[in-house]
């Protein structure tokens, strides 16, 4: 005739145990939601700081390098050392019976 429904399928039907669940369930919403904004102001606090630490980075070498060449007055550029490359080769002559090699050639 009737099935059978466990509790944990049918709602309560005394007003005070809904009452109960509701205000239950509304402080845990409450909760998650205080959690999530604690945990929203951390990251963006530690965003926050990381982004002002970059910024006084930035600024330093800016500063660091303004100093310098304030002090050095023009900067002259300097003469490349080793402007000359020293080695040996050696040249091959191609053989006759090798296979043509690049786009077209077989590897």
């Amino acid at each position: 005739m009737y099935s059978r429904v466990t509790t944990a399928e049918a709602p309560a039907r005394n007003p005070v145990a809904r009452s109960l669940a509701l205000a239950v369930l509304g402080v845990a919403l409450v909760a998650a939601a205080i959690m999530g904004a604690v945990a929203f102001a951390v990251l963006a606090g530690f965003f926050v700081v990381g982004y002002l630490v970059s910024l006084a980075h930035a600024w330093w070498l800016r500063f660091r390098a303004r100093s310098r060449a304030a002090s050095a007055g023009q900067p002259q550029p300097r003469a490349a050392k080793g402007a000359y490359l020293e080695g040996e080769f050696e040249v091959v002559e191609a053989a006759v019976d090798a296979a043509p090699r690049g786009p077209g050639g077989t590897a």
